[in-house]
This record gives C-alpha cells, sequence and structure tokens, in this order.
C-alpha cells in the first residue's frame, strides 16, 4: 500500500530548524511512511487521547506526530522526544 505523504506548514518548520544529519534521518523515515504508514512497534506507535488517530514514529531523537487519513499521511509534527508531551497536549486543543 503505498500512500502520499504530506508536511503541514508546522512539519515543515520543524524539519527545517533540524541538524543536517537529524534531518536526513527524519527524510529516511518520511520515504519509509509513504511505502508503510502503519507499522509494528516499538517505532511506530498510535497514541490515544487525541480526538482523531494520531500515530508517533520514533527516529532517533525526533518524534514524527502523523495521521492517516484514506490514502494520505498527513505529518502534524517533528519534535524532540522531550516535547513529546506538551505538543501532545496542544494538538489535542485544537
Amino acid at each position: 500500500m503505498s500512500v502520499t505523504v504530506q508536511l503541514t506548514k508546522a512539519a515543515i518548520a520543524d524539519l527545517d530548524r533540524l541538524p543536517a544529519a537529524d534531518r536526513e534521518h527524519v527524510t529516511d523515515d518520511l520515504r519509509m511512511l509513504a511505502a508503510r504508514p502503519i507499522g509494528g512497534p516499538p517505532r511506530i506507535k498510535r497514541l490515544k487521547g487525541a480526538g482523531f488517530p494520531l500515530y508517533r514514529l520514533r527516529s532517533g531523537d525526533s518524534r514524527i506526530l502523523y495521521r492517516i487519513d484514506e490514502a494520505v499521511v498527513t505529518i502534524m509534527r517533528v519534535i524532540n522526544r522531550r516535547d513529546l508531551e506538551r505538543t501532545l497536549r496542544q494538538l489535542g486543543s485544537r
């Protein structure tokens, strides 16, 4: 199942702020998502508590938050693992 991966403006800004080596690693993982958006643990996990199905992909010290709508994977944010809880609260309040 191949899907289209699109990034929100916030995700693009997050990606631009990453160091070059981390950005390359995250970009590789985004390509992987296009081929297989729902994988098994431990790297991909469905998060509970959001108003819509939200997934988290571990990519080094970064976390990629995304949602799946039919054949489109929307990357919501690319954040540092330390900021995960705060970002999830912000996404849940929207």
